[in-house]
């Protein structure tokens, strides 16, 4: 193997790094700012902590952070998952629809959340009357 070669991989390993923790920094606060969209900055420190910020959301549709268990269970952790994020898109006055990105375009669904993270136009409009658990 040449000296080059591990070179290369060297500076690809340090690229990953250097993507991972720009995408980690950039999609924190984003959550943060949703968090605080929906006037729950007391949880905002949730979108900082790896298993936390999988609750988050929960919190943030006014779910316990216990159901977070269902994604141990084959099949209703998928069917789960497009109903919490169903209701994650009303909460914030998005519609449904948008859930086909995160079943199929994962990437694509979250460079949406961060846009409307960052967007003076994001409301957040979940009431009491929908938050059956």
């Amino acid at each position: 193997m040449s000296p080059s070669v591990g070179i290369f991989s060297g500076m690809g390993l340090v690229f990953d790094i250097v993507v991972g923790l720009g995408l980690y920094v950039i999609i924190g606060v984003a959550d943060m700012r949703l968090a605080k969209i929906a006037g729950r900055p007391r949880i905002e420190w949730m979108a900082w902590v790896p298993i936390c910020s999988t609750i988050l959301p929960l919190l943030l549709i006014k779910k316990s952070g216990w159901w977070l268990l269902m994604y141990l269970v084959p099949i209703a952790n998928v069917v789960f998952f497009i109903i919490w994020q169903v209701k994650l898109l009303k909460a914030f006055g998005k519609h449904g629809a948008f859930v086909l990105l995160a079943v199929f375009v994962y990437p694509v669904y979250y460079i949406f959340w961060i846009f409307w993270a960052f967007s003076p136009n994001t409301r957040y409009t979940l009431n009491d009357n929908l938050s059956g658990n």
